[in-house]
Protein backbone atom coordinates (compact mmCIF):
# COMPACT_ATOMS: atom_id res chain seq x y z
CA UNK A 1 0.00 0.00 0.00
CA UNK A 2 3.02 2.28 0.75
CA UNK A 3 4.69 1.47 -2.15
CA UNK A 4 1.19 2.81 -4.24
CA UNK A 5 1.28 5.80 -2.50
CA UNK A 6 4.80 6.81 -3.22
CA UNK A 7 4.01 5.71 -6.95
CA UNK A 8 1.22 8.12 -7.23
CA UNK A 9 2.70 10.77 -6.00
CA UNK A 10 5.56 10.73 -8.29
CA UNK A 11 3.05 10.26 -10.75
CA UNK A 12 1.08 13.22 -9.59
CA UNK A 13 4.49 15.28 -9.23
CA UNK A 14 5.68 14.33 -13.04
CA UNK A 15 2.35 15.65 -14.27
CA UNK A 16 2.45 19.06 -12.41
CA UNK A 17 6.59 19.27 -13.42
CA UNK A 18 5.17 18.49 -17.07
CA UNK A 19 2.72 21.56 -16.78
CA UNK A 20 5.04 24.12 -15.88
CA UNK A 21 7.50 23.44 -18.09
CA UNK A 22 5.04 23.97 -20.49
CA UNK A 23 4.00 26.84 -19.22
CA UNK A 24 7.64 28.04 -18.90
CA UNK A 25 7.91 27.53 -22.74
CA UNK A 26 5.05 30.02 -23.74
CA UNK A 27 6.28 32.63 -21.00
CA UNK A 28 9.78 32.27 -23.36
CA UNK A 29 8.03 32.56 -26.54
CA UNK A 30 6.66 35.76 -25.95
CA UNK A 31 9.81 36.88 -24.40
CA UNK A 32 11.12 36.22 -27.57
CA UNK A 33 8.23 38.13 -29.73
CA UNK A 34 7.18 34.66 -31.35
CA UNK A 35 4.05 35.46 -33.01
CA UNK A 36 3.01 32.52 -34.08
CA UNK A 37 2.96 28.77 -33.02
CA UNK A 38 5.42 25.78 -34.56
CA UNK A 39 3.41 24.34 -37.14
CA UNK A 40 1.42 21.21 -36.70
CA UNK A 41 2.37 18.26 -39.35
CA UNK A 42 -0.26 16.28 -41.07
CA UNK A 43 1.78 13.26 -39.89
CA UNK A 44 1.46 14.61 -35.97
CA UNK A 45 -2.21 14.85 -36.66
CA UNK A 46 -2.95 12.20 -37.99
CA UNK A 47 -0.59 10.61 -35.30
CA UNK A 48 -3.02 12.25 -32.50
CA UNK A 49 -5.92 10.72 -34.72
CA UNK A 50 -4.38 7.19 -34.22
CA UNK A 51 -3.80 7.95 -30.60
CA UNK A 52 -7.73 8.88 -29.81
CA UNK A 53 -8.61 5.40 -31.25
CA UNK A 54 -6.25 3.39 -29.07
CA UNK A 55 -7.70 5.54 -25.66
CA UNK A 56 -10.97 5.09 -27.02
CA UNK A 57 -10.46 0.91 -27.05
CA UNK A 58 -8.58 1.35 -23.79
CA UNK A 59 -11.14 3.53 -22.14
CA UNK A 60 -14.15 1.03 -23.36
CA UNK A 61 -11.78 -1.72 -22.48
CA UNK A 62 -11.52 -0.08 -18.79
CA UNK A 63 -15.56 0.45 -18.02
CA UNK A 64 -16.31 -3.25 -18.98
CA UNK A 65 -13.90 -4.22 -16.81
CA UNK A 66 -15.20 -2.44 -14.20
CA UNK A 67 -18.41 -3.35 -14.36
CA UNK A 68 -17.45 -7.15 -14.77
CA UNK A 69 -15.48 -6.89 -11.67
CA UNK A 70 -17.23 -4.88 -9.76
CA UNK A 71 -21.28 -5.43 -11.06
CA UNK A 72 -23.37 -3.20 -11.84
CA UNK A 73 -24.77 -1.87 -8.69
CA UNK A 74 -21.13 -0.80 -7.72
CA UNK A 75 -19.74 -3.89 -5.91
CA UNK A 76 -22.57 -4.59 -3.22
CA UNK A 77 -23.39 -7.78 -2.42
CA UNK A 78 -26.68 -9.00 -3.85
CA UNK A 79 -30.15 -7.00 -2.67
CA UNK A 80 -30.80 -8.52 1.35
CA UNK A 81 -34.48 -7.15 1.28
CA UNK A 82 -37.88 -7.38 -1.17
CA UNK A 83 -37.59 -3.35 -1.88
CA UNK A 84 -33.98 -4.23 -2.27
CA UNK A 85 -34.47 -6.28 -5.55
CA UNK A 86 -36.71 -4.06 -7.04
CA UNK A 87 -34.63 -1.30 -6.83
CA UNK A 88 -31.62 -3.11 -8.05
CA UNK A 89 -33.62 -4.15 -10.84
CA UNK A 90 -34.26 -0.38 -11.84
CA UNK A 91 -30.94 0.53 -11.22
CA UNK A 92 -30.27 -2.38 -13.81
CA UNK A 93 -32.96 -0.99 -16.23
CA UNK A 94 -31.18 2.56 -16.16
CA UNK A 95 -27.87 0.97 -17.12
CA UNK A 96 -29.07 -0.84 -20.19
CA UNK A 97 -30.73 2.04 -21.17
CA UNK A 98 -27.37 4.52 -20.34
CA UNK A 99 -24.83 2.12 -21.60
CA UNK A 100 -25.67 1.78 -25.03
CA UNK A 101 -25.95 5.56 -25.65
CA UNK A 102 -22.70 5.81 -23.73
CA UNK A 103 -20.52 3.79 -26.10
CA UNK A 104 -22.36 4.70 -29.22
CA UNK A 105 -22.17 8.95 -28.55
CA UNK A 106 -18.51 8.48 -27.46
CA UNK A 107 -17.82 5.64 -30.16
CA UNK A 108 -19.28 8.22 -33.05
CA UNK A 109 -17.10 11.39 -30.73
CA UNK A 110 -13.92 9.38 -31.16
CA UNK A 111 -14.29 7.79 -34.76
CA UNK A 112 -15.51 11.86 -36.26
CA UNK A 113 -12.53 13.14 -34.85
CA UNK A 114 -10.32 10.49 -35.90
CA UNK A 115 -11.95 10.72 -39.51
CA UNK A 116 -12.09 14.39 -39.99
CA UNK A 117 -8.75 15.16 -38.57
CA UNK A 118 -7.14 18.45 -39.82
CA UNK A 119 -5.87 18.49 -43.54
CA UNK A 120 -4.96 21.17 -45.74
CA UNK A 121 -6.75 20.74 -48.92
CA UNK A 122 -10.17 19.78 -46.94
CA UNK A 123 -13.41 21.89 -46.55
CA UNK A 124 -15.68 21.81 -43.60
CA UNK A 125 -19.53 21.08 -45.12
CA UNK A 126 -21.90 23.84 -43.64
CA UNK A 127 -24.98 22.19 -42.49
CA UNK A 128 -26.93 24.51 -40.31
CA UNK A 129 -29.98 22.38 -39.93
CA UNK A 130 -32.13 19.46 -40.12
CA UNK A 131 -35.98 18.76 -38.92
CA UNK A 132 -35.51 15.32 -39.50
CA UNK A 133 -32.55 14.93 -37.10
CA UNK A 134 -34.12 17.39 -34.47
CA UNK A 135 -37.04 15.46 -33.99
CA UNK A 136 -34.88 12.06 -34.04
CA UNK A 137 -32.61 13.13 -30.98
CA UNK A 138 -35.55 14.71 -29.32
CA UNK A 139 -37.93 11.95 -29.86
CA UNK A 140 -35.60 9.32 -28.60
CA UNK A 141 -34.54 10.60 -25.66
CA UNK A 142 -37.98 11.82 -24.65
CA UNK A 143 -39.13 7.89 -24.61
CA UNK A 144 -36.26 6.82 -23.17
CA UNK A 145 -36.41 9.01 -20.43
CA UNK A 146 -40.73 8.41 -19.60
CA UNK A 147 -39.50 4.79 -19.78
CA UNK A 148 -37.17 5.24 -16.92
CA UNK A 149 -39.67 7.59 -15.00
CA UNK A 150 -42.86 5.37 -15.20
CA UNK A 151 -40.97 2.64 -13.92
CA UNK A 152 -39.00 4.78 -11.08
CA UNK A 153 -42.31 5.73 -9.83
CA UNK A 154 -44.21 2.65 -9.97
CA UNK A 155 -40.84 1.24 -8.21
CA UNK A 156 -41.43 4.09 -5.74
CA UNK A 157 -44.64 3.85 -4.80
CA UNK A 158 -44.43 0.18 -4.16
CA UNK A 159 -41.86 0.65 -2.15
CA UNK A 160 -42.88 3.65 -0.55
CA UNK A 161 -46.61 2.25 0.01
CA UNK A 162 -46.17 -0.91 0.86
CA UNK A 163 -48.69 -0.76 4.51
CA UNK A 164 -48.44 -4.41 5.28
CA UNK A 165 -50.90 -5.23 8.12
CA UNK A 166 -48.80 -8.00 9.66
CA UNK A 167 -45.82 -5.22 9.92
CA UNK A 168 -44.09 -5.18 12.84
CA UNK A 169 -43.54 -1.78 14.69
CA UNK A 170 -39.64 -0.78 14.95
CA UNK A 171 -38.06 2.45 16.37
CA UNK A 172 -34.67 3.47 15.40
CA UNK A 173 -33.63 6.54 17.36
CA UNK A 174 -30.77 8.44 16.60
CA UNK A 175 -27.99 10.77 18.89
CA UNK A 176 -25.11 12.42 18.46
CA UNK A 177 -23.20 9.89 18.30
CA UNK A 178 -25.22 6.32 18.18
CA UNK A 179 -28.25 4.54 18.00
CA UNK A 180 -31.30 3.39 20.17
CA UNK A 181 -33.71 0.75 18.84
CA UNK A 182 -37.25 0.54 20.42
CA UNK A 183 -39.34 -2.75 20.02
CA UNK A 184 -42.81 -2.99 20.36
CA UNK A 185 -43.72 -5.64 22.74
CA UNK A 186 -47.20 -8.15 21.96
CA UNK A 187 -49.68 -5.33 21.29
CA UNK A 188 -46.91 -4.13 18.04
CA UNK A 189 -47.91 -0.34 19.28
CA UNK A 190 -44.81 1.69 20.42
CA UNK A 191 -45.70 3.71 23.52
CA UNK A 192 -45.69 7.49 23.32
CA UNK A 193 -42.21 9.69 23.89
CA UNK A 194 -41.71 13.18 24.02
CA UNK A 195 -38.31 15.25 24.19
CA UNK A 196 -39.01 16.59 27.56
CA UNK A 197 -38.82 13.69 29.41
CA UNK A 198 -35.60 12.81 27.99
CA UNK A 199 -32.90 12.24 31.05
CA UNK A 200 -30.13 9.34 31.95
CA UNK A 201 -32.29 6.79 32.44
CA UNK A 202 -35.02 7.93 30.27
CA UNK A 203 -32.67 8.49 26.73
CA UNK A 204 -35.36 8.75 24.08
CA UNK A 205 -38.39 10.16 25.98
CA UNK A 206 -40.75 7.19 26.70
CA UNK A 207 -43.55 8.31 28.24
CA UNK A 208 -44.79 6.32 31.38
CA UNK A 209 -46.22 7.05 35.15
CA UNK A 210 -42.48 6.21 36.41
CA UNK A 211 -40.57 8.34 34.09
CA UNK A 212 -42.92 11.75 34.31
CA UNK A 213 -42.01 11.46 38.60
CA UNK A 214 -38.58 10.42 37.34
CA UNK A 215 -38.09 13.70 34.98
CA UNK A 216 -39.85 15.38 38.31
CA UNK A 217 -37.18 14.34 40.41
CA UNK A 218 -34.83 15.18 38.50
CA UNK A 219 -35.81 19.20 37.04
CA UNK A 220 -36.38 19.78 40.67
CA UNK A 221 -33.16 18.38 41.77
CA UNK A 222 -31.34 20.95 39.19
CA UNK A 223 -33.40 23.57 40.44
CA UNK A 224 -32.81 23.10 43.69
CA UNK A 225 -29.03 22.75 42.80
CA UNK A 226 -28.66 25.89 41.65
CA UNK A 227 -30.63 28.09 43.72
CA UNK A 228 -28.17 26.74 46.74
CA UNK A 229 -25.41 27.71 44.27
CA UNK A 230 -26.45 30.87 43.71
CA UNK A 231 -27.83 31.19 47.48
CA UNK A 232 -23.94 30.36 48.54
CA UNK A 233 -22.75 32.45 45.66
CA UNK A 234 -23.68 36.23 47.70
CA UNK A 235 -21.76 37.99 50.32
CA UNK A 236 -22.85 39.02 53.87
CA UNK A 237 -25.02 42.06 51.83
CA UNK A 238 -26.95 39.55 49.82
CA UNK A 239 -24.37 40.65 46.55
CA UNK A 240 -23.17 38.25 44.38
CA UNK A 241 -19.46 38.24 43.93
CA UNK A 242 -19.03 35.75 40.98
CA UNK A 243 -19.24 37.35 37.46
CA UNK A 244 -22.59 38.68 36.73
CA UNK A 245 -23.08 36.88 33.11
CA UNK A 246 -22.54 33.73 35.11
CA UNK A 247 -25.37 34.90 37.83
CA UNK A 248 -27.91 35.52 34.72
CA UNK A 249 -26.43 32.12 33.02
CA UNK A 250 -27.42 30.06 36.05
CA UNK A 251 -31.18 31.73 36.13
CA UNK A 252 -31.85 31.30 32.88
CA UNK A 253 -30.94 27.56 33.20
CA UNK A 254 -32.74 27.29 36.43
CA UNK A 255 -36.04 29.13 34.57
CA UNK A 256 -35.64 26.80 31.68
CA UNK A 257 -36.18 23.97 34.15
CA UNK A 258 -39.01 25.38 35.38
CA UNK A 259 -40.62 25.51 32.56
CA UNK A 260 -39.71 22.35 31.20
CA UNK A 261 -41.31 20.89 34.10
CA UNK A 262 -44.82 23.37 33.59
CA UNK A 263 -45.18 21.71 29.90
CA UNK A 264 -44.69 18.46 31.39
CA UNK A 265 -47.65 19.31 34.05
CA UNK A 266 -49.59 20.63 31.35
CA UNK A 267 -49.51 18.83 28.53
CA UNK A 268 -48.30 15.63 29.50
CA UNK A 269 -48.76 14.52 32.72
CA UNK A 270 -52.43 13.11 33.16
CA UNK A 271 -52.24 12.32 37.03
CA UNK A 272 -53.97 8.63 38.22
CA UNK A 273 -54.77 7.88 34.47
CA UNK A 274 -51.19 8.09 33.44
CA UNK A 275 -50.95 3.93 34.02
CA UNK A 276 -53.85 3.40 31.22
CA UNK A 277 -53.06 6.59 28.98
CA UNK A 278 -49.39 5.27 28.29
CA UNK A 279 -49.94 1.40 28.84
CA UNK A 280 -48.61 0.70 25.15
CA UNK A 281 -45.00 1.41 26.26
CA UNK A 282 -44.91 -0.88 29.24
CA UNK A 283 -43.71 -4.16 26.96
CA UNK A 284 -41.62 -2.04 24.38
CA UNK A 285 -37.80 -3.47 24.60
CA UNK A 286 -35.43 -0.85 24.62
CA UNK A 287 -31.83 -1.73 23.27
CA UNK A 288 -28.76 -0.75 20.82
CA UNK A 289 -28.57 -3.52 18.48
CA UNK A 290 -30.92 -4.33 15.96
CA UNK A 291 -32.25 -7.77 15.50
CA UNK A 292 -34.65 -8.56 12.64
CA UNK A 293 -36.31 -12.12 11.91
CA UNK A 294 -35.75 -13.01 7.82
CA UNK A 295 -39.20 -12.58 5.73
CA UNK A 296 -40.80 -10.67 8.21
CA UNK A 297 -42.24 -7.22 7.10
CA UNK A 298 -41.05 -4.38 9.36
CA UNK A 299 -42.79 -1.16 9.67
CA UNK A 300 -39.22 1.46 10.92
CA UNK A 301 -40.01 4.59 12.70
CA UNK A 302 -37.41 7.11 12.86
CA UNK A 303 -37.43 10.16 15.38
CA UNK A 304 -33.63 12.56 16.22
CA UNK A 305 -32.66 13.89 19.38
CA UNK A 306 -30.58 16.86 18.14
CA UNK A 307 -30.22 16.85 14.62
CA UNK A 308 -30.85 15.46 11.19
CA UNK A 309 -29.48 12.21 10.93
CA UNK A 310 -29.81 9.55 7.94
CA UNK A 311 -30.43 5.36 9.08
CA UNK A 312 -28.77 3.38 6.16
CA UNK A 313 -28.85 -0.37 6.04
CA UNK A 314 -26.43 -0.50 2.33
CA UNK A 315 -27.13 -3.70 1.93
CA UNK A 316 -30.90 -3.52 2.18
CA UNK A 317 -31.05 -1.01 0.08
CA UNK A 318 -32.97 1.03 3.33
CA UNK A 319 -32.34 4.86 3.79
CA UNK A 320 -34.82 7.16 5.02
CA UNK A 321 -33.60 10.86 7.19
CA UNK A 322 -34.55 10.47 10.59
CA UNK A 323 -35.94 14.68 11.33
CA UNK A 324 -35.79 16.47 15.18
CA UNK A 325 -39.51 17.11 15.99
CA UNK A 326 -41.29 14.68 13.90
CA UNK A 327 -41.43 10.65 13.16
CA UNK A 328 -40.31 9.22 9.77
CA UNK A 329 -40.73 5.78 8.54
CA UNK A 330 -40.15 3.06 5.96
CA UNK A 331 -41.86 -0.56 5.56
CA UNK A 332 -39.04 -2.65 4.17
CA UNK A 333 -38.99 -6.51 4.18
CA UNK A 334 -35.48 -8.16 4.90
CA UNK A 335 -34.78 -11.75 2.97
CA UNK A 336 -31.28 -13.10 3.64
CA UNK A 337 -30.02 -14.15 7.19
CA UNK A 338 -26.78 -12.63 8.70
CA UNK A 339 -25.74 -16.63 8.24
CA UNK A 340 -26.73 -16.88 4.58
CA UNK A 341 -24.94 -13.75 3.71
CA UNK A 342 -21.83 -14.91 5.14
CA UNK A 343 -21.53 -18.15 3.33
CA UNK A 344 -21.88 -16.91 -0.19
CA UNK A 345 -18.78 -17.42 -2.45
CA UNK A 346 -18.60 -13.31 -3.13
CA UNK A 347 -19.15 -12.67 0.60
CA UNK A 348 -16.11 -14.94 1.58
CA UNK A 349 -13.76 -14.38 -1.01
CA UNK A 350 -14.37 -10.45 0.25
CA UNK A 351 -13.86 -11.29 3.69
CA UNK A 352 -10.49 -13.08 3.27
CA UNK A 353 -9.32 -10.17 1.28
CA UNK A 354 -10.10 -8.16 3.79
CA UNK A 355 -8.68 -10.11 6.94
CA UNK A 356 -5.25 -10.69 5.16
CA UNK A 357 -4.79 -7.26 5.03
CA UNK A 358 -6.13 -6.69 8.02
CA UNK A 359 -3.58 -8.68 9.40
CA UNK A 360 -0.62 -7.82 7.57
CA UNK A 361 -1.28 -4.16 9.49
CA UNK A 362 -2.06 -5.99 12.73
CA UNK A 363 1.69 -8.00 12.79
CA UNK A 364 3.65 -4.56 11.53
CA UNK A 365 2.00 -3.50 14.74
CA UNK A 366 2.79 -6.46 16.52
CA UNK A 367 -0.73 -6.80 17.84
CA UNK A 368 -2.73 -9.87 17.92
CA UNK A 369 -4.16 -11.12 14.43
CA UNK A 370 -8.21 -10.96 14.49
CA UNK A 371 -11.15 -12.32 12.33
CA UNK A 372 -13.35 -9.81 10.68
CA UNK A 373 -16.53 -11.30 9.77
CA UNK A 374 -19.72 -10.11 7.88
CA UNK A 375 -22.64 -8.23 9.36
CA UNK A 376 -24.85 -5.80 8.31
CA UNK A 377 -24.63 -2.68 9.62
CA UNK A 378 -26.57 0.62 9.98
CA UNK A 379 -25.12 3.86 9.98
CA UNK A 380 -25.13 7.71 9.34
CA UNK A 381 -25.61 8.81 5.61
CA UNK A 382 -25.99 12.46 6.52
CA UNK A 383 -22.95 13.96 7.93
CA UNK A 384 -24.09 15.15 11.40
CA UNK A 385 -20.81 16.07 13.41
CA UNK A 386 -17.25 15.74 14.26
CA UNK A 387 -18.31 11.75 15.21
CA UNK A 388 -20.16 11.23 12.56
CA UNK A 389 -18.36 7.92 11.24
CA UNK A 390 -18.82 6.49 14.51
CA UNK A 391 -21.73 6.04 14.24
CA UNK A 392 -22.52 2.05 13.43
CA UNK A 393 -25.16 -0.32 14.76
CA UNK A 394 -24.77 -3.89 13.88
CA UNK A 395 -27.46 -5.39 12.49
CA UNK A 396 -28.51 -9.50 12.65
CA UNK A 397 -31.22 -10.70 10.77
CA UNK A 398 -32.36 -14.18 11.95
CA UNK A 399 -34.95 -17.11 12.20
CA UNK A 400 -37.91 -16.58 14.22
CA UNK A 401 -36.74 -18.71 16.87
CA UNK A 402 -32.81 -17.06 17.55
CA UNK A 403 -35.05 -13.55 17.41
CA UNK A 404 -37.48 -15.17 20.42
CA UNK A 405 -34.39 -16.35 22.08
CA UNK A 406 -32.93 -12.81 22.01
CA UNK A 407 -35.56 -11.11 22.65
CA UNK A 408 -36.73 -13.00 25.59
CA UNK A 409 -33.46 -12.07 27.72
CA UNK A 410 -34.44 -8.67 26.90
CA UNK A 411 -36.04 -6.35 30.07
CA UNK A 412 -39.22 -4.72 28.85
CA UNK A 413 -39.69 -0.94 30.10
CA UNK A 414 -42.44 -1.95 32.85
CA UNK A 415 -39.97 -4.53 33.99
CA UNK A 416 -37.37 -1.97 34.27
CA UNK A 417 -39.53 0.21 36.03
CA UNK A 418 -40.24 -2.22 38.73
CA UNK A 419 -36.38 -2.74 39.61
Amino acid sequence: MENKFIIVVVVALFIVAIMQLMKIYDFASKIKGDKFEEKVTRGENAFNANMLIVFMVAYFAFIIWLIVKFGMNGGLFDAASVHGEKLDSLLLFNWWVILPVFFLTNAILFIFSWKYYHKEERKAFYFPHDNRLELVWTIVPAIALAAIVIYGLKTWNDIMFNNDEDAKVVEVYAFQFGWWTRYSGDDNTLGKADYKLITASNPIGIITDKNIKDSYAFLDGEVNKISNLLEDSKNDNGEYFIPTTEVDSLIERMERYKRQKYRIQSGIDKGHLNDSIYKAANDDVLVQELHLIKDQPYAMKFRSKDVIHCPWIPHMRMQMNAVPGMETGFNFTPTTTTAEMRAKPEVIQHYNNINKIHNERLNKLGEKEEKVEFNYILMCNKICGAAHSNMKMDVYVETAEEFNSWISEKKTIAEKASE
